[in-house]
């Protein structure tokens, strides 16, 4: 009898998964940890984004956030939950202060687990945006 969880292993990779999604706007980063097109929460719903045109505006929010010279992001944490056995829904909270202020930001992924075990994003949920934390 395996008495292995399915969850040994993976809250790891979701840990990776959410430093190497810290550096998205790297190049060739995003082609590794997204789905093309990724479904995205946004403001009006949720729209299928083709993957540069998310890649771009990734890049934008980067070059906000580096303008905010005391801007700092730590993650505080991950919950995974399994949606049968390739598709875990992660949800990802990180610890940011800007100025004198700090605010959690949280956001859900739906990750596909891929063949080589490594997961890649089909769905992008943020709960809060950066942009609304900088001072």
């Amino acid at each position: 009898m395996n008495t292995t969880s399915p969850l040994v292993g993976l809250e790891q990779r979701i840990v990776d998964f959410a430093a190497a999604w810290d550096r998205l706007g790297a190049p060739g980063v995003g082609d590794d940890l997204l789905a093309d097109p990724v479904l995205v929460l946004g403001e009006h719903g949720t729209s299928a984004v083709p993957r540069q045109a998310f890649l771009a505006a990734v890049s934008e929010r980067y070059a906000a956030v580096r303008g905010a010279t005391t801007a700092t992001a730590t993650l505080a944490g991950t919950t995974p939950t399994l949606l049968g056995s390739r598709l875990v829904l992660a949800t990802i909270t990180w610890t940011f202060g800007s100025g004198a202020g700090t605010a959690l930001l949280i956001s859900d992924f739906l990750l596909q687990r891929e063949d080589d075990d490594r997961l890649r994003c089909v769905a992008y949920l943020p709960r809060t945006s950066v942009l609304d934390h900088l001072h």
